[in-house]
C-alpha cells in the first residue's frame, strides 16, 4: 500500500511538471514554435515523459514481493477509472468520440492524465473515451518497468 500512495504522489508530481511544461510550451510558442512542431522534437518530448514515469518508478520500494511490481501503481489506475466512470456517467456512454458540447466534462480526466494528453497532441493521436480508459493503466505499467529495472540493477 505504501508503494501505491508513493506512486500516486509521483504521478501527481508528473502532472504538475507537465502543466509547467505546457505553460512554457504555450508561452514560448511564437518564439520556438518552429522547433517544437518538428517530428524529432515531438518524439523527444514524448520519450522524456515516458522515461520520467520509468525513472520515478525506480524510486518505489523493493521490499515487497517482486511479482507485485506492476501493481505498485494500481491506485493511479483505480483513481483514473473512478474519474473516467464519473465523467462517462455524466456525458453518456458515447465511447467513440467526445462531442464538442460535452468536452468541458472531460477536463478533470484530461488534468489527471495531462502528460499523456500532451503526448496525444504532440503525436497526432485521437482523444477518445476508450483511449482515456486505457491510459489509466499506462502510469502503472511504466512505473512497474522502473521498479523491475531497479530490481535488476541491484542483483
Amino acid at each position: 500500500m505504501r508503494n501505491n500512495l508513493k506512486a500516486l504522489m509521483l504521478h501527481l508530481l508528473i502532472v504538475i511538471l507537465s502543466f509547467i511544461f505546457l505553460i512554457f510550451f504555450v508561452a514560448t510558442g511564437p518564439a520556438i514554435g518552429q522547433y517544437t512542431t518538428h517530428i524529432i522534437s515531438r518524439i523527444l518530448i514524448t520519450i522524456g515523459f515516458l522515461f520520467l514515469y520509468i525513472y520515478l518508478g525506480g524510486w518505489l520500494d523493493t521490499s515487497q514481493n517482486k511479482k507485485y511490481d506492476f501493481f505498485a501503481g494500481c491506485l493511479i489506475a483505480i483513481v483514473g477509472i473512478i474519474i473516467w466512470l464519473y465523467t462517462v456517467s455524466i456525458v453518456g456512454w458515447e465511447l467513440v468520440d467526445i462531442p464538442k458540447e460535452s468536452s468541458s466534462y472531460w477536463i478533470l480526466m484530461n488534468v489527471y492524465h495531462s502528460p499523456f494528453i500532451i503526448i496525444n497532441h504532440l503525436l497526432p493521436l485521437p482523444n477518445t473515451p476508450i483511449l482515456s480508459l486505457a491510459l489509466n493503466f499506462a502510469p502503472t505499467i511504466l512505473m512497474g518497468f522502473g521498479l523491475k529495472y531497479k530490481r535488476l540493477k541491484h542483483l
